[in-house]
């Protein structure tokens, strides 16, 4: 019986020791890095100008003006009585805004600007002429 509570003992008293060392200066590990930037916003539909810059909140003002030109474009193919998927637009604009919040803002920046300029080559209607594209 004595080897038995001996052995008892022992496995109580590193049990012990263990617990103390956790205690006693060992750091718990850090915590897992976020698994990587925001999930961009999903406004309700029809997507409009605010709702399209709201995606693409927190970017440069050229990405809030792409989004701006994006959703004016689509107003206006509605005007020319043509169908516009605005959950595709929504999709479109959320997945560019992961893209380019991923990127440094200087370089998302640029990205937009030539996007836009891109974008501002496209001939306007002339029932879309108070629209800011």
């Amino acid at each position: 019986m004595p080897i038995r509570t001996t052995a008892i003992a022992i496995a109580a008293l590193l049990g012990l020791a263990a617990c103390e060392d956790f205690a006693g200066g060992r750091e718990p590990p850090a915590p897992p890095p976020p698994a990587g930037p925001p999930v961009p916003p999903t406004p309700e539909l029809p997507i409009t100008g605010p709702k399209a810059r709201q995606i693409m909140a927190d970017l440069s003002l050229s990405c809030l003006e792409l989004a701006s030109l994006k959703a004016d474009m689509a107003i206006c193919e509605e005007r020319r009585g043509r169908t516009v998927d605005h959950a595709a637009l929504r999709t479109e604009l959320r997945d560019l805004k992961w893209t380019l919040q991923a990127l440094p803002r200087a370089e998302a920046s640029t990205r937009c600007s030539a996007l836009t300029a891109e974008l501002r080559n496209t001939p306007k209607p002339q029932i879309c002429s108070d629209l800011g594209y």
